[in-house]
């Protein structure tokens, strides 16, 4: 999965088969789709906590004024040079 979007859609694909009662009928195919659903949750879970943490470091940065521009290797054209915004 490469998005946001990619990982809902295997999550939600996921919980239809989940919500299907045909695999009530057999155990360990049951079983088998409730542990990888697990797997996928607890997968979900680090992969937002971590796109969490990232969006965390960018509001940091953004507030701290300019710091965000020069984590990305953006220059502010309108803004003083960086020795200006120092002093």
């Amino acid at each position: 999965m490469r998005n946001i979007k990619e990982l809902e859609t295997a999550l939600l694909d996921q919980i239809e088969k989940l919500n299907d009662d045909s695999i009530a009928e057999d155990n360990e195919t049951a079983k088998t789709l409730i542990e990888r659903s697990r797997a996928m949750s607890e997968l979900a879970d680090s992969y937002i906590n971590i796109n969490r943490m990232k969006l965390d470091v960018v509001k940091e940065l953004n507030r701290s004024g300019g710091l965000y521009e020069d984590y990305l290797g953006i220059e502010d054209k309108a803004a003083p040079k960086k020795s200006a915004r120092l002093k």
